[in-house]
């Protein structure tokens, strides 16, 4: 009984090491997207485009379904395939780069400023982002910019994009449904609920963590008290009290016998 009984204790400490890694495991990679999200959203005016750049890239929320649906025919395929509303985009910075620009060709998705809220004018962070698909030339056939189109519209858009309005290239690479995620983390309840609140508690749980471990350490050498040590001691009370219990009622056996036995040697004197 006692060997199943220790491995029984052994099973319960291997699961519970195990599930102290996974949690351990699961509260770091949250910190790591956290500090992510951090960075992403205190670079946004980063170069005065208001926009979040990180190491030279862009990172930026789909708001429209443009962009969805298969590439187009003819696209060449090392051209990126579109996006969905609502992913988070990655893409390469090339706002001051004028050689870049001149470079981009059809097949190419650029984000650019535009005037997403239709107010006639175009703020910092307002910005589209669309496929190459023409050329757009002065009189003496110098590059100027270019004709974009949303892969999941009809029709190319009204207004040439120029050099000057060209912010980022899409690199390809995406995170599903991440977008909507960093738009709502970018706003002080989403930021304060979702990042500052979680992070306060895994500190504490650290902090926690720490302590117990160092109190551990500095009773090492001494008896822990614990449940199975209070149960162990409960029962040898009882054995203790159950021996004194019955040594009693033994010797007051032994007494009244002995009492009986003198009383029937002074009776046989008597007689």
């Amino acid at each position: 009984m006692r060997n199943v009984g220790m491995e029984n204790q052994n099973n319960k400490s291997k699961t519970k090491k195990i599930i102290d890694i996974v949690v351990n495991v699961v509260l770091w990679l949250f910190v790591i997207f956290s500090i992510f999200v951090t960075v992403v959203a205190v670079s946004v005016d980063k170069d005065g485009e208001n926009v979040p750049i990180v190491g030279g890239k862009c990172y930026l929320t789909v708001l429209s379904s443009s962009m969805e649906g298969k590439k187009p025919d003819g696209i060449a395929a090392d051209k990126p395939s579109g996006f969905n509303k609502g992913d988070l985009i990655v893409a390469k910075y090339i706002g001051k780069d004028a050689e870049a620009k001149s470079k981009l060709g059809i097949g190419d998705v650029i984000s650019f400023r535009f005037d997403v809220n239709n107010d006639g004018k175009i703020d910092k962070g307002e910005l589209n982002t669309h496929r190459i698909v023409d050329f757009v030339k002065d009189g003496e056939g110098n590059l100027t910019g270019y004709i974009t189109k949303g892969d999941n519209n009809l029709t190319n858009d009204a207004n040439p994009v120029y050099f000057g309005d060209i912010v980022a290239v899409y690199s390809g690479r995406r995170l599903a449904g991440i977008g909507n995620v960093l738009t709502f983390l970018s706003s002080k309840l989403g930021f304060g609920l979702c990042i500052i609140l979680p992070l306060f508690l895994f500190f504490a749980y650290e902090l926690f963590v720490f302590i117990k471990t160092l109190l551990t350490v500095k009773n090492e050498g001494k008896k822990v008290i614990t449940a199975e040590l209070i149960k162990q001691r409960a029962i040898e009370e009882y054995l203790r009290r159950q021996q004194e219990s019955a040594s009693a009622v033994q010797g007051s056996v032994q007494g009244s016998v002995q009492d009986s036995v003198q009383g029937n040697d002074a009776e046989n004197a008597d007689n």
